[in-house]
């Protein structure tokens, strides 16, 4: 075990994974992002809509003497987002840091003219409006507190699109981009203003 969060509060939305290939256990980048926080001292409150994983997670924190609380939540939803930080507060005090993790892709992969509107809400609920959600629901905390972090993850098809028919989820990505890069820019115009 670290120390460089020692004492920190760490909130990972998409802490469990989904289930993968039989030969192994899933380790997706929410699960591996809370292991390791909680491996350099934080205490970590692992975030998932499937309840199962987050669990999961949290044994194998609490196996390696790590602190771990769990909480379900689906990130689409502006209520979910508010308790998931309500629920944090009232286990630890504080939030730290806020690592955005979740995200999905389409259930039927295609181009423009394959990819239905029913995906094209989907995602954009989860990946971009969730972030939103998200980052308003924690970050009034972080401005009382003076202090925190928020990782807003995005891909690499965010900037190059090397699987065109993951076109939505793309565009989902560039979003949270444009997104984490404008709100940081209002919150430093309503520092200086």
């Amino acid at each position: 075990m670290g120390d460089r969060l020692k004492g920190k509060v760490a909130i990972v939305t998409g802490a469990g994974s989904v289930p993968g290939p039989p030969d192994r256990a899933p380790i997706g980048n929410g699960k591996a992002t809370a292991i390791m926080f909680a491996r350099e001292g934080a205490s970590v409150m692992a975030v998932d809509i499937r309840l199962d994983a987050a669990v999961e997670t949290k044994r194998m924190i609490e196996k390696e003497g790590g602190i771990c609380s769990v909480f379900r939540a689906d990130i689409s939803q502006d209520m979910d987002c508010k308790a998931i930080a309500k629920e944090c507060i009232k286990t630890y005090g504080r939030i730290d840091i806020f690592h955005n993790n979740v995200g999905i892709g389409p259930r039927k992969p295609g181009g423009i003219l394959e990819a239905d509107k029913e995906d094209w809400d989907l995602i954009m609920n989860v990946n971009v409006k969730g972030i939103f959600h998200t980052c308003r629901a924690v970050l009034p905390k972080m401005l009382k507190q003076n202090r925190g972090s928020i990782l807003n993850i995005s891909s690499l098809g965010a900037v190059f699109s090397p699987y065109p028919k993951l076109f939505i989820y793309n565009i989902s990505k560039a979003a949270v981009n444009t997104f984490t890069a404008a709100w940081l820019l209002n919150l430093q115009t309503r520092k200086s203003g």
